[in-house]
């Protein structure tokens, strides 16, 4: 198992996070964002992003090779 840094393991929080939201956004009738709501998920969208740049280059392939991710159904 792999262990990966801090900032890492924060990156792919926030990215389940984020993924929720937009699930939520698209597919929820309940969901509701304001506009500064959704600027702030913006915002928070880019730190994350900056965080994952910000990571070791020995740690980046090998995280996103370990990123579970879903494939679409069409």
């Amino acid at each position: 198992m792999e262990v990966f840094p801090d900032v890492l393991r924060e990156f792919a929080a926030t990215f389940v996070d984020l993924q929720k939201m937009r699930h939520d956004a698209d597919y929820s009738y309940e969901a509701s964002y304001a506009k500064e709501d959704a600027l702030a998920i913006i915002d928070r969208a880019e730190r994350a992003i900056d965080q994952l740049k910000g990571a070791s280059i020995v740690d980046q392939p090998t995280f996103v090779v370990h990123m579970p991710f879903k494939r679409r159904s069409r």
